[in-house]
């Protein structure tokens, strides 16, 4: 798949689940407002946050389908992975959100009430973001994008959420009203790890942290005909967006074009094997001609 195409189905994807996310949000504010539920409304808080970063993911595939310039002559796909940082930030967010309203129910000790029509609310709710998640999680693994990943998790955070929810209004109804206050900081914590983990992966690929190991590469490299060793192995990025630089040391006896068109067929085999599309392979001829190899600053 080329690469605009790629980012026109990361951009359909978002745009059918923000669609999804509103009306989740939507019916859980709705329903903790009218029940007085921290718990509920705590979630419907953080399921509108799911509707933000996929506003931020739109604005961010927009920008990281602008073509290399200049300026960016790698291109724009980081802002693909600063999109998801955002969306790890609005997590953050979120559950210091939560938190706060957490400590304004200690003081005001107020009780929620639980309807029937509001533990069905819920229940639907869980299953639309399960089949959102899914959906989000299959198409991020397909399209190789970390902001699908992402904003995956952030849906995923919520099912887990809502469950927890769930729970407590029908302790609540059974004469447990403290649970809704524990199911209130157990968002939280599933929010902040969610925003943890996201922030992680993104900060990885921002400062370009080895994508695949050296070992790997190499691997690949000596198993085509005509490489001696493979040395200075680098990589970055993810999926088509991901790029490697590699040296490798065939027979210093070769003609130039038998050199080149080995070195071809290594970026062959590590673009079909990995997937990595920019790959840049440096030949060089064997010390054992006695030709001279100068100091490697990677060794």
């Amino acid at each position: 798949m080329a690469r605009h195409e790629r980012l026109t189905a990361v951009r359909r994807v978002l745009v059918v689940v923000l669609l999804l996310n509103l009306g989740v949000a939507a019916a859980k504010l709705v329903t903790g407002w009218l029940t007085d539920s921290i718990a509920l409304l705590a979630d419907g808080f953080h399921s509108l946050t799911d509707t933000a970063s996929n506003v931020v993911g739109l604005v961010g595939i927009s920008l990281a389908a602008r073509p290399p310039d200049k300026e960016h002559p790698y291109g724009h796909q980081k802002f693909e992975t600063l999109s998801a940082l955002l969306i790890g930030g609005f997590l953050a967010l979120t559950a210091w959100e939560v938190l706060e309203s957490c400590l304004e129910r200690l003081q005001s000790k107020t009780v929620p009430q639980v309807a029937n029509w509001s533990l069905l609310v819920i229940a639907v709710t869980i299953v639309v973001n399960l089949i959102v998640s899914a959906y989000e999680h299959r198409r991020a693994k397909a399209l190789g994008s970390l902001l699908l990943e992402a904003d995956a998790m952030h849906t995923r955070s919520d099912v887990f959420v809502s469950i927890g929810v769930l729970a407590s209004l029908v302790g609540t109804r059974l004469g447990y009203p403290q649970l809704d206050m524990a199911a209130a900081l157990l968002v939280t914590a599933f929010i902040a790890h969610a925003a943890f983990r996201i922030a992680r992966t993104s900060a990885e690929h921002l400062v370009d942290t080895a994508a695949v190991p050296a070992e790997r590469i190499s691997e690949l490299a000596v198993s085509v005909p005509g490489v001696e060793s493979s040395h200075k192995v680098r990589t970055r990025g993810r999926g088509q967006d991901g790029r490697a630089d590699l040296h490798i040391q065939v027979r210093a006896d070769l003609r130039i074009d038998e050199a080149h068109a080995i070195g071809h067929q290594v970026a062959d085999r590590i673009r079909d094997e990995l997937g990595v599309q920019d790959i840049v392979v440096h030949v060089e001829p064997s010390e054992q001609k006695g030709t001279h190899r100068g100091p490697d600053p990677l060794d």
